[in-house]
């Protein structure tokens, strides 16, 4: 059960299924210049910086694992991971990119402060606030993936569970704050309405 765990684990790693979805997105959606711009900026400036800032702080032992489990090691992360997100959100409202994507990108934003924030008193779980969020964009685009994501992260919450990476409080903990932040956008964007 661990191997299917583990394996359940890694597909649902947001460092990985965030970054495939922005290419299906933009590259399905924009013309080529504008998806690569795009992606450059969402997964070179983001994703593959942090992917690089985790496997080197892994190999040289400051964090324990490429998971960065420890809460205190987890601080780190999040240093390096805010600015990287502030800039690009801040580009994309200043070079006036589609409202979705510049709202999408400032509730990110926010997931990881909050994420920052509840760092100080649990360690929530980053895969299941993101997987979460990336469900509620997806959502936006095919409201039926947007589901199959969503029950996906229940598995991921298993997985998590199970290879005793999080406590049921922690991933209770990442659940609520991926929820709450993809409803408010969710209702920002009006595709939910009360």
């Amino acid at each position: 059960m661990k191997r299917i765990a583990n394996f359940i684990s890694i597909a649902g790693n947001p460092l990985y299924t965030i970054p495939l979805f922005v290419l299906i997105v933009m590259f399905g959606n924009e013309d080529f210049s504008k998806a690569s711009l795009i992606s450059f900026l969402i997964i070179g400036c983001i994703f593959i910086p942090v992917i690089l800032w985790m496997y080197i702080k892994s190999k040289n032992g400051t964090y324990t694992n490429f998971d960065v489990s420890d809460k205190n090691q987890r601080k780190s992360l999040f240093w390096f991971a805010f600015p990287l997100v502030l800039i690009i959100t801040v580009f994309m409202f200043v070079t006036n990119q589609s409202r979705n994507l510049s709202i999408s990108m400032l509730f990110a934003l926010i997931l990881v402060v909050t994420s920052q924030i509840t760092n100080f008193f649990i360690k929530s779980s980053l895969h299941v606030s993101l997987n979460i969020f990336l469900s509620s964009l997806i959502f936006t685009v095919n409201y039926k993936m947007g589901i199959a994501v969503l029950l996906f992260t229940g598995l991921l919450i298993w997985s998590r569970l199970k290879l005793e990476r999080h406590t049921v409080k922690e991933v209770f903990t990442g659940f609520v704050i991926g929820l709450l932040i993809s409803l408010i956008m969710l209702i920002t964007e009006g595709f939910i309405a009360f």
